[in-house]
């Protein structure tokens, strides 16, 4: 079963969190409200980068929290991370009510043409016009910063869905304060496509070739009875957008993503560098991607640690697909308990994401590792290890 998600009115498996209850803040006359994780290793004396999570539509702070094991990437790297939460939204039309459930007002309005008691009726349909949602994260920041010692050259926005629309209009309106964002399955609003960005921010997109929800073509979405409507700039667009304001080069350096997991996907990386204050955008093309945030283990990449690796800088495709064409034997490969390696020196797995889980030499019990890929490094050379059972 491929470990990924649907943020779109789905129910979510519950796991435990270990973070702070989720914190409320007035903001516009209504209350509103943001959950807090702070890792372990924070100490006031330095300085942390703030990472925030803006989920999907219909989806809530904590299902974002959980679903993109985001704790793992604040813990490793001693990032605060902020997963807000979006405001009800309930349209009322000439049809009746439409019941959009969490929405962001991410800068997106579609005119909806139909025809009643034999008339044609048009009306303009913005998604939750009267949330202030770029005051309100922006006043989290704020708050944040009242709060903890943090790094105000590392904050960071990342977003699914409609969640990543956002995350474009904070970047748009508020680059002078971000410095870096990524957003999944997400575009540029059509209400936003025109505006000129406030500042030069490092940009990450992601998006399937496939994706049900927001076609990668033309960006349009489904609003049942009322229609098919495009929300906004379509995802190589969004890029080109990003790439033409960051003045970046017009040749993107481009490489492949391994393909080590049998899961249908493809994954290719486009960057865009040399752009003004030495921004980038990169993209990440998905071929045959859906509309999901993908995971290690069951997929090639896992889109938490590669936005990790995006904003810090250390994404290196290239290095990764290397490693993997160099040759080590090991047998039984696929293993279940224990493998075997030809060589007497030290050995490291590493996991997908390149954390080291395991180290041995010659015969190298692995029966507590999860089943996944992983990658065997040894002075004689570098090749994956499947484990199942």
């Amino acid at each position: 079963m491929k470990k990924t998600f649907l943020l779109l009115g789905l129910a979510f498996m519950a796991f435990f969190v270990n973070a702070q209850d989720l914190k409320t803040l007035t903001w516009g006359g209504q209350q509103r409200q943001y959950l807090e994780y702070v890792p372990s290793t924070y100490s006031a004396e330095t300085p942390a980068p703030v990472l925030f999570m803006l989920h999907g539509l219909g989806d809530d702070a904590t299902n974002f929290f959980n679903a993109t094991n985001v704790r793992a990437t604040a813990e490793q790297r001693g990032w605060i991370v902020v997963c807000p939460q979006a405001l009800d939204f309930n349209l009322q039309t000439p049809l009746g009510g439409y019941d959009f459930g969490t929405s962001w007002n991410a800068g997106i309005t579609v005119t909806v043409q139909l025809e009643l008691y034999g008339m044609p009726f048009n009306f303009d349909v913005t998604v939750n016009p009267d949330a202030d949602d770029s005051g309100f994260l922006m006043a989290t920041l704020e708050t944040l910063g009242e709060e903890y010692t943090i790094e105000p050259d590392s904050v960071f926005f990342a977003g699914f869905s409609l969640g990543a629309c956002m995350s474009h209009r904070m970047a748009i309106e508020h680059g002078e304060r971000i410095n870096a964002i990524a957003a999944v399955s997400g575009v540029v609003g059509n209400d936003m496509q025109n505006l000129i960005p406030a500042a030069h921010v490092d940009i990450l997109e992601i998006f399937g070739t496939s994706d049900e929800m927001i076609s990668y073509d033309n960006a349009e979405i489904s609003l049942q009875s009322y229609g098919t409507h495009s929300i906004g700039l379509p995802a190589e667009a969004t890029v080109e957008y990003w790439r033409d304001f960051n003045q970046c080069s017009e040749t993107a350096i481009f490489e492949e993503y391994p393909d080590l997991v049998n899961d249908g996907l493809t994954f290719e990386m486009y960057s865009y560098l040399d752009g003004t204050n030495d921004s980038r955008v990169g993209f990440i093309k998905v071929n045959n991607g859906l509309h999901r945030w993908y995971l290690g283990g069951n997929n090639d990449i896992d889109y938490t640690e590669e936005i990790a690796k995006f904003f810090t800088g250390t994404i290196d495709v290239t290095d990764i697909a290397e490693q993997n064409e160099s040759s080590l034997n090991l047998y039984p490969n696929p293993a279940t308990n224990f493998i075997f390696v030809e060589t007497q020196n030290a050995v490291n797995i590493y996991d997908l994401c390149g954390k080291l889980v395991l180290q041995g030499s010659s015969r190298i019990d692995v029966s507590s590792l999860p089943e996944g890929m992983y990658f065997v490094k040894s002075e004689k050379g570098f090749t994956k290890l499947v484990i199942n059972r």
